[in-house]
């Protein structure tokens, strides 16, 4: 009896992820044409245009995770928003463990731009969606840099995985020096946000259909901001400080996550 309990409970979860991919790919076609309809309002500038794409994914995916948490597949819950800087943009930087935890951190902050895998900007689903909200492809070097200081400079906030790409099964993957550097030639301030699934859920190399039999938590949990100054220590922006940034953020986020007391 209790392996059929069990069956039906991963039947209904099983069904109820591959539906919510289903509901996510539609959602995208449907902003893409919410997308034709921003194209022809009269509005002053590009950024503009960004800042009503930008609140449209925030409402969309605050619908997405309002579908997952209503059939009972995944209840994400976020921590510590009053820590975001009242005003003036900002770097949120996080781990990434799973496909849905961008879905939650977008979900939970009103409005950000996010740097992505170039093949977001060229999916189907998302290509218009990312490019009108002004997301920046993760490639390497100054381009990339210079695109996200641009962008804060706006008054934009920034979202970055310094891993680059989701994390792996067993642990954090390497982590790239990309957001130290924006932080340091910015100036801006580096949000640290760590994300911790209750089970493992569209990890990398998972597939859709791999999920536990039971609702799953997805916990985003905000700490304090740190100042790129304190890792100057008296030196000029450049290498040697954004290693150094880099190890503490990396230290951060092993301590964090292995259960160790780290601030």
């Amino acid at each position: 009896m209790a392996k059929i309990i069990d069956l039906i409970h991963y039947v209904r979860v099983a069904s109820g992820t591959g539906f919510a991919f289903v509901l996510f790919g539609m959602g995208g076609l449907i902003l893409n044409g919410v997308i034709l309809l921003i194209g022809w309002i009269p509005v002053p500038s590009p950024e503009t245009k960004a800042w009503v794409m930008q609140k449209v994914v925030h409402y969309a995916f605050r619908g997405f995770m309002g579908y997952l948490r209503g059939f009972d597949l995944v209840l994400g819950k976020a921590e510590g928003l009053e820590k975001l800087p009242p005003s003036g943009p900002y770097i949120l930087v996080a781990n990434h463990p799973s496909l849905l935890d961008v879905v939650l951190i977008l979900a939970s902050i009103p409005r950000a731009c996010c740097i992505v895998k170039p093949e977001i900007l060229d999916s189907i689903y998302m290509r218009g969606v990312s490019r009108l909200a002004g997301y920046i492809p993760n490639t390497e070097g100054e381009p990339l840099i210079a695109a996200c200081v641009e962008k804060l400079n706006q008054g934009i906030p920034l979202v970055i995985f310094p891993e680059g790409t989701r994390s792996l099964p067993n642990g954090l993957g390497k982590f790239k020096r990309s957001a130290a550097w924006i932080s340091l030639k910015s100036g801006y301030p580096i949000v640290r946000a760590v994300v911790q699934c209750g089970s493992p859920i569209l990890m990398k190399q998972w597939k859709w259909y791999n999920v536990p039999p039971h609702s799953t938590e997805l916990h985003f949990k905000i700490y304090d901001t740190i100042n790129p100054t304190d890792f100057l220590k008296g030196q000029p922006c450049g290498p040697i400080p954004a290693r150094r940034l880099t190890d503490y953020l990396r230290r951060f986020y092993e301590g964090e996550l292995h259960g160790a007391s780290f601030t």
